[in-house]
């Protein structure tokens, strides 16, 4: 009798991709062919080295199915199958974020409705981990609901929920996030070279530093210490961390390992360790809320995040759209972080490669706080550019962005795309900085009118140059929304006389 098994995310109540070919896989020892059932469909594949793979043929969305993997006697049954949309949820802790601690938890971990779904990937940074951690709440299909909506990544559970009111269709979100990961972690080797070979070079050096014989014994000690702390996510930080000598004594030894060979944190390890598990599940889409960890290493954010969508892509053997959210404002929780570089770089992936598109979430950010506890205008947002970009609807879905800036006398005329309806919230719109000839001023006037923002200032006639910067710090204000409810993406631009 063969031996039939499947990857972990084929679980009860899991939720598949409608309108495209099914992918099913797995291993068979002993069997030669396999047979995978779904309602009416069915499809065999051929059983090589003891793996498989099958595709079903598209189906159109659908609850309450039955799947039979069946090979040689054997059969592998899953119950309350549901067909519809799945999109990964991929990045670090702010879509790691669980609902439990966003800012509406108590209201929308009350919402019953089984055809949103969520599975997360069970946190294994190495194979065999999942045996010294406690995972037993990943690795299910989750249904929206008390006691199971609290596990579902916030940002994710709202994105889902935009959906469903919609497409009224199932709708299940893969979780595959680790909070503080570069976007190294989740890419293969193969994807670390030129300037980015830095990442592999990095932790070459890092590990030599460690004796192999004690460097997983340490690491689980840490992984421990770090399981046994209590959850602090929701909890704002309205103040800056300072740490005492004993804080950084045990971040230093933290920062020692932080690159071994067992810890989340190395190149490529997530990669391998998690992600891999779970390709190639029929997807529609990924959205992505990463960068902050990357903040250290400067340029080269721009070529590892479009490595990622490129390494991603690859994986499934197709384009899948990306929607990225942009890095939200902040300043400073135990260290200073400067955002602003990232956000531009975020904005021009967004602006030059097919299928990728970019939300601004700088108005939900705090100061002292890298984890905004407001969620739903994320998720929704997100939501909002798949159902225009991917689904098609019609419908506004884009942030505000600079389109032209205009300088005549003392007023300088700001337009945008996606601009209607431009609206302040507030008295005044937001954080502007002005330098007039290379001179920083703030004797100006702003407004909004006619979907223009408007500035003013006797300084500007006869200036050699203008520079206007909008939202354009690590943490500010931004309160100039489009009639969508969307705020404007930050930017900068130099205007010269008309």
């Amino acid at each position: 009798m063969a031996c039939v098994t499947l990857p972990g995310i084929f679980r009860d109540g899991m939720v598949l991709q409608r309108q495209k070919p099914i992918c099913v896989w797995g291993e068979a020892e002993g069997a030669d062919t396999v047979r995978v059932s779904l309602a009416q469909s069915s499809a065999v594949a051929e059983v090589i080295d003891g793996r498989w793979r099958a595709y079903l043929p598209p189906m159109q969305a659908a609850t309450g199915l039955t799947m039979t993997v069946c090979a040689q006697g054997e059969a592998v049954t899953l119950n309350d199958v549901a067909v519809g949309e799945v999109w990964l949820a991929g990045g670090q802790s702010n879509m790691e974020f669980q609902l439990r601690f966003d800012a509406e938890h108590e209201t929308a971990c009350r919402v019953r409705n089984p055809d949103i779904r969520c599975f997360e990937v069970p946190k294994r940074a190495f194979a065999g981990q999942e045996k010294e951690r406690d995972l037993h709440y990943a690795g299910i299909w989750r249904k929206a609901g008390p006691g199971d909506s609290e596990y579902f990544t916030a940002v994710g559970f709202y994105f889902a929920c935009r959906l469903w009111d919609t497409l009224r269709v199932p709708v299940g979100v893969i979780n595959c996030t680790w909070g503080g990961t570069s976007a190294s972690a989740w890419v293969d080797e193969s994807c670390l070279t030129g300037e980015l070979a830095f990442f592999l070079d990095r932790a070459k050096e890092a590990r030599a530093q460690i004796d192999p014989q004690t460097e997983r014994e340490e690491y689980r000690k840490i992984q421990q210490s770090v399981d046994a702390m209590p959850p602090m996510m929701g909890v704002i930080n309205d103040q800056p961390i300072f740490p005492d000598e004993g804080m950084k004594a045990t971040m230093a030894h933290m920062d020692r390992y932080n690159l071994c060979a067992y810890s989340p944190f190395r190149p490529s390890g997530l990669y391998h360790a998690m992600l891999q598990t779970i390709v190639p599940y029929t997807l529609r889409g990924v959205i992505w809320y990463q960068g902050e960890s990357d903040e250290y290493f400067g340029s080269r954010f721009e070529p590892l995040t479009r490595a990622l969508i490129q390494n991603w892509r690859a994986l499934w053997q197709e384009e899948l759209p990306f929607l990225m959210v942009q890095l939200a404002a902040f300043e400073y929780m135990v260290e200073p972080l400067d955002f602003v570089p990232m956000r531009r770089m975020q904005h021009k992936i967004a602006g030059d490669t097919p299928h990728v598109h970019l939300i601004c979430a700088m108005d939900v950010g705090l100061r002292y706080d890298i984890h905004p506890k407001e969620k739903r205008p994320v998720g929704d947002r997100l939501a909002l550019q798949a159902l225009h970009h991917v689904y098609g609807l019609a419908l506004m879905s884009d942030s505000p962005s600079l389109y032209a800036a205009r300088r005549k006398g003392n007023t300088i005329a700001i337009t945008f795309r996606d601009g209607d309806g431009l609206w302040v919230k507030g008295d005044a719109p937001g954080r502007i900085d002005l330098t007039v000839d290379g001179q920083d001023t703030a004797e100006f006037t702003a407004c909004v009118k006619d979907d223009q923002l408007l500035l003013t200032s006797d300084l500007f006639a006869g200036a050699g140059s203008v520079t206007v910067r909008f939202a354009w710090r690590p943490f500010c204000d931004d309160n100039v929304y489009n009639r969508a409810g969307l705020p404007v993406l930050p930017f900068e631009v130099t205007v010269t006389e008309e």
